[in-house]
C-alpha cells in the first residue's frame, strides 16, 4: 500500500440542455428548469440544428455542419449530464454514444422528465442537480430567519407572455403545479417585492445588488476570474431564442456579463454611459498606459445598422477608447488548440476544494477511495445520482505505476470505468468527474497501470496493443531504476557505451553460403573503469550527484570476483555470495582453487557485471534510447503529466508493427485552458554508424500514425546528428506529417531528437543556448511550449526546413498568384 496525492473539487452538476435554436418555448422552459437547481445559472444550452438560423449563418463556417457545431459546444462546456428538449436531439447532435438507457443512473433525460413527479408523489424534484429547495432552507436557517441590520433588497419578477426577458436576467421558477413549491419557498425565505420587469427593477438588481431567483442559484459558489476579464455588456432581443441561448452561455465564460434587453437600451443609456466611463481605468501596475475597457456586444439577431444607431445614441463625452463594440459571438464551438493566444475558455466554478492523500490498494486491482466534499446545505438523501459532483485530479508524483493522464471521453463515456456500480465517469479538462448522490459516503476510484491505460485507450480507437519483448525489458529497467525520474543515471553517452560493452552482444557475418553468428557473453569492467566514469561525469557537470552506489543499489551493476581457470584459461566471474575456495569453471566445468596467493594487484580481481535487464545486449534492445526519450518528454516543463508505455506490438486492420513507446501527454496543468492529452508514437534508435533511420521504419510509422490522427511522431537517435541520407528521408516524412487538419495544424507533427536533447541535465533552453549556432535561435520558451512548436523547432534545426507557418504562408501566396494569373 502506498499514498498518492490528489486535489478534490466540489461544484454543482453541470446540465447541458439540448434544444433547437429557434424553439423559444423550450428555451424558456430550460431557463426555468435551470433556475430550480443549484448552480443553474452555469448550465449551458447547446443548440442542435441542420441549418443554422439566419442570424447565425455568417458565423457558422462552411466546414462546420450542425452536428459538428453542437459537438463543439459539448466539447467546450463538457456537461456532466444532458437534458433534451425533444428526445432524439442527442443523436442528432452526434452525441448518441452518451445514451445508456440500461445504466443504473442514466445521464440523459428529456425536458419533460426532468421535473416530472414520481407516480406516487404530487410534487416533483429535479432528477439532475441539487434542488434549490435545499439551498433556500439553508439560507433561511443561516441568514433570513434573523433580523438583518443591513436589510437586502429582494425581488420576484413576474414573467411575460410575449418574451423570455424575466427568465433570462432575473430568473423564473417552473410553472408546473408539481414544482410550484419552489416559488413559495423563495417567497417564504426572502419575502420579496413582486414586481413586473422594468428598467428600474434592472437597476435594483444589476446596479444595487437585489436578490433574484437566478442569483440565488449561485449561492455558495465562486467563479474564477482574473484582472484581464473586463465587463461585457450584452444587448439582446428577449423575443429571439438565439440571443437568449447566447446570453445564457456567455455566463459560462470568464468575463462578467451585464445583460441589457434591446427594448430598454434607451432607458438605460445613462446607466450604460456611466458604466463605460467607470470601467475605462488604468490597469494597476502597468507602466504603458493600458486601460481596462467594458465591451458592448450585440446579439446576433440585432442588425448592425440598429446596433450602430444605439451606440450613437449614447450621450457624448466618453473618453477616447472607452467604447469597444462587438457584433459577433466568440466561436466557442470551434476547438482552439493554439495556446499562444488567450482565446476562449470556460469559466471555472467551484464551491469547495481540498488536498488529500489517498491510500492505494493492490490485490489484483488497483483502487483507492476518497472522502467526497458535499454542500453544507444538501440533505443527506434525496434526488438521483447527479445531485452534485466531485472532480478528482490525481498527482503524477507517485512511486507507483499509476495512469494519471487519460484521454478525454467527452463523446463516449463507456471507457474508462473507474467508479463502482458501472457509474460512468467523465474525463475532461477539469479532471475525473464523479457524480454524487449522498453525503458521508466514500467514493470508490478504480485506478489503472500505465500499460493497461494505454492498451485500453488504443482499444477505443480500434487498435490492439500488447507489450513486446523490448517493452518488457524497458519496463524492468524502470522498475530497477525506480521510475522515469531516475533515468538520468543513464543520461550520458559514455555510461551507455560502457553498459552496452559489458552486456556483450551478437555479431552476424554474412557470406555467400551462410550467416555466421558470434555470441559475446557478459563482460566485466574493473572498479577503476566505473570510478573514472563517475569522476568524468562530475567534471562535466559539477552539480552531478551520481555515485557508484547509485548503480549498485539500483541493480544495474554488481560487484564480483574474477579469476582465470588454470585448465582452459577462461575468465570466470562469481558474485560475492557464490565465490568459494573451490571454483567451477563456466567453460570447461572443471574445479580449480581460488588463487589466494596470486590475487591481482590493486584489487583487480574485483570487477563489475551488468545484471538483470541491463545485461541485455544491443543497448538493452533499444530500451536506453526509448527511456531517455520518455524522460525528456516527461520533464520538458515541470508541470506536465504523462501516462506512457514502453515498446508495444500494435495491430489494426491488416497492419502489424512495433513501436518503441507510446504515451498520452497532457500540457501544463496550471493552465486555465486545458486541451486533451496528445498521443505520442515513438521510434528510438541507439548508437551506431551509418543510417539508423531507414525507409522501412518511416513506412511503419506512417501506417500507424495515419490511423491515429493528431498523434505526434517522435524519432530519436543516441547521437548528435542525422546523416544526409536520414535527413532526406526525414524531410519527406516530416512534410507528410505536415498535411493540414481541420484546425489548420499538422495532422501528425514529427518531433526529432538527438543526444543533444536526450542527455539534457536541467533545461533544454540552456542546452540549446550553450550549443550555439542554429540551436541557440530556438532557446526561447515559445519554441518548446508544446509538442507542436517543439516539433516545428527540431525540424528547422536538424532538417533545415522552413517553419510550418512560413511554409503555409508561401503556399497560399503561390495559390493566390496562380488564381490571379488565370484571371
Amino acid at each position: 500500500m502506498t499514498d498518492i496525492s490528489a486535489d478534490i473539487l466540489l461544484r454543482p452538476t453541470r446540465i447541458g440542455f439540448l434544444v433547437r435554436p429557434t424553439d423559444l418555448p423550450s428555451v424558456r422552459k430550460i431557463m426555468r428548469a435551470s433556475t430550480s437547481v443549484w448552480g443553474g445559472e452555469y448550465n449551458p444550452i447547446i443548440p442542435v440544428f441542420q441549418r443554422p438560423p439566419k442570424e447565425w449563418k455568417p458565423e457558422i463556417y462552411q466546414q462546420f455542419r450542425g452536428a459538428e457545431v453542437a459537438k463543439g459546444y459539448a466539447r467546450f462546456f463538457e456537461p456532466d449530464v444532458y437534458v433534451e428538449a425533444q428526445k432524439g436531439l442527442l443523436e442528432e447532435a452526434g452525441l448518441g454514444s452518451l445514451r445508456d438507457d440500461n445504466a443504473m443512473h442514466p445521464a440523459v433525460l428529456t425536458l419533460g422528465d426532468f421535473l416530472r413527479p414520481e407516480s406516487d408523489h404530487r410534487s416533483g424534484e429535479p432528477l439532475f442537480g441539487l434542488s434549490m429547495i435545499d439551498v433556500l432552507r439553508h439560507i433561511f436557517k443561516t441568514e433570513q430567519q434573523f433580523v438583518r441590520r443591513d436589510k437586502r433588497d429582494q425581488v420576484l419578477v413576474m414573467p411575460s407572455r410575449t418574451d423570455a426577458l424575466a427568465e433570462a436576467i432575473f430568473g423564473v421558477y417552473p410553472a408546473a403545479p408539481s414544482i410550484k413549491y419552489l416559488t413559495q419557498a423563495y417567497i417564504d425565505v426572502y419575502q420579496p417585492d413582486k414586481v413586473k420587469a422594468s428598467p428600474e427593477v434592472w437597476r435594483r438588481v444589476y446596479l444595487r445588488g437585489a436578490q433574484t431567483p437566478l442569483r440565488a442559484t449561485k449561492h455558495g459558489t465562486e467563479a474564477q476570474r482574473y484582472w484581464y476579464h473586463d465587463l461585457l455588456i450584452y444587448v439582446f432581443n428577449p423575443e429571439r431564442a438565439t440571443d437568449l441561448i447566447d446570453l445564457w452561455n456567455l455566463r459560462l465564460e470568464p468575463r462578467p456579463v451585464l445583460p441589457v434587453p434591446l427594448q430598454w437600451f434607451s432607458d438605460l443609456a445613462d446607466d450604460i454611459y456611466n458604466i463605460l466611463k467607470e470601467e475605462h481605468r488604468p490597469v494597476v501596475g502597468n507602466p504603458h498606459g493600458v486601460m481596462h475597457n467594458a465591451t458592448i456586444e450585440f446579439g446576433r439577431s440585432i442588425a448592425k445598422t440598429e446596433a450602430e444607431r444605439l451606440i450613437h445614441s449614447l450621450r457624448p463625452g466618453l473618453p477616447a477608447g472607452a467604447v469597444v463594440v462587438k457584433y459577433w459571438r466568440n466561436a466557442i464551438w470551434i476547438e482552439r488548440r493554439d495556446d499562444s493566444a488567450q482565446g476562449e475558455r470556460r469559466l471555472k466554478v467551484t464551491a469547495a476544494d481540498k488536498r488529500a492523500d489517498l491510500v492505494v490498494q493492490d490485490d489484483g486491482a488497483l483502487r483507492t477511495t476518497f472522502e467526497p466534499i458535499a454542500p453544507d446545505f444538501a440533505d443527506r438523501y434525496g434526488g438521483e445520482s447527479h445531485r452534485w459532483v466531485n472532480v478528482l485530479n490525481v498527482s503524477n508524483f507517485s512511486p507507483r505505476d499509476i495512469a494519471t493522464v487519460l484521454p478525454f471521453n467527452t463523446f463516449n463515456r463507456k471507457w474508462p470505468r473507474i467508479a463502482s456500480g458501472g457509474e460512468q465517469v467523465s474525463i475532461g479538462m477539469e479532471g475525473w468527474v464523479f457524480p454524487q448522490q449522498f453525503r458521508n459516503l466514500n467514493q470508490y476510484v478504480g485506478l489503472m497501470s500505465a500499460n493497461d491505460a494505454i492498451v485500453g485507450a488504443l482499444a477505443q480507437l480500434g487498435v490492439k496493443a500488447e507489450l513486446s519483448e523490448p517493452g518488457h525489458i524497458a519496463r524492468q529497467m524502470l522498475d530497477n531504476l525506480g521510475g522515469l525520474s531516475d533515468v538520468h543515471f543513464l543520461a550520458d553517452i559514455q555510461t551507455i557505451e560502457l553498459l552496452n560493452k559489458m552486456a556483450g552482444g551478437l555479431r552476424r557475418q554474412n557470406n555467400e553460403d551462410d550467416t555466421i553468428e558470434e555470441n559475446f557473453g557478459l563482460r566485466t569492467a574493473p572498479l577503476k573503469a566505473w570510478t573514472d566514469l563517475i569522476a568524468a561525469r562530475k567534471a562535466a557537470e559539477p552539480h552531478s550527484l551520481e555515485t557508484l552506489e547509485d548503480y549498485t543499489t539500483r541493480n544495474i551493476i554488481r560487484l564480483g570476483l574474477e579469476t582465470d581457470c588454470p585448465h582452459c584459461r577462461a575468465k570466470n566471474w562469481n558474485t560475492l555470495s557464490d565465490v568459494d575456495y573451490r571454483i567451477t569453471c563456466e567453460r570447461c566445468l572443471k574445479l580449480y582453487d581460488f588463487p589466494q596467493a596470486n590475487v591481482r594487484s590493486r584489487s583487480r580481481n574485483f570487477t563489475y557485471r551488468v545484471i538483470g535487464p541491463f545485461s541485455v545486449p544491443d543497448y538493452g534492445r533499444g530500451a536506453y534510447g526509448a527511456l531517455l526519450t520518455l524522460r525528456l518528454l516527461g520533464r520538458l516543463h515541470s508541470t506536465e503529466h504523462m501516462t506512457y508505455s514502453t515498446a508495444m506490438n500494435l495491430s489494426v486492420d491488416n497492419l502489424k508493427c512495433e513501436v518503441d513507446f507510446l504515451a498520452w501527454r497532457a500540457d501544463d496543468r496550471l493552465s486555465d485552458r486545458q486541451k486533451p492529452p496528445t498521443l505520442i508514437i515513438g521510434e528510438a534508435k541507439s548508437l551506431g554508424n551509418g543510417e539508423l533511420v531507414k525507409q522501412k521504419d518511416l513506412a511503419k510509422l506512417k501506417a500507424i500514425a495515419s490511423r491515429l490522427p493528431n498523434s505526434v511522431v517522435v524519432i530519436s537517435v543516441l547521437r548528435d546528428r542525422f546523416t544526409p541520407t536520414e535527413k532526406k528521408l526525414l524531410t519527406a516524412f516530416a512534410n507528410w506529417g505536415r498535411r493540414v487538419n481541420v484546425h489548420g495544424e499538422p495532422t501528425n507533427p514529427v518531433l526529432l531528437l538527438t543526444s543533444n536533447e536526450l542527455m539534457v541535465r536541467h533545461f533544454l533552453s540552456r542546452t540549446w543556448e550553450k550549443l550555439g549556432g542554429v540551436h541557440a535561435k530556438f532557446k526561447d520558451y515559445k519554441h518548446t511550449r508544446n509538442l507542436l512548436s517543439f516539433a516545428d523547432a527540431t525540424q528547422q534545426i536538424y532538417l533545415g526546413m522552413k517553419s510550418f507557418s512560413q511554409a503555409r504562408n508561401e503556399y497560399w501566396q503561390k495559390r493566390v498568384a496562380r488564381r490571379a494569373s488565370k484571371e
